[in-house]
């Protein structure tokens, strides 16, 4: 029971890493010249991310002896949603 989990766990996961990389570069990309600080909710959203995605993943599969550990995908899909809306408030203060 737990495979199908997990893989639903990673579609679902896949799905909000998605949303989050489009959603995080469409409205976080400086549009005007600007160095330090106002790169911080772009950087966080694209490569906090991907980090999380692949932490995920890996503690997902990575020496499961007999069945992977199930609950990862989703941790790592709510801690996605978490940092965009991290991101979300340090956008208003920086931006």
């Amino acid at each position: 029971m737990r495979i199908p989990v997990a893989v639903f766990g990673m579609l679902v996961m896949f799905v909000v890493a998605v949303g989050v990389l489009f959603l995080g570069v469409l409205g976080f990309t400086p549009v005007s010249a600007c160095t330090g600080m106002c790169f911080a909710p772009f950087m966080m959203s694209t490569v906090g991310t991907i980090v999380i995605g692949l932490s995920a993943t890996f503690a997902t599969w990575f020496r499961a002896l007999r069945e992977p550990r199930a609950y990862w995908p989703w941790i790592g899909a709510a801690l996605m949603a978490g940092l965009y809306l991290v991101a979300l408030s340090v956008a208003e203060q920086v931006l």
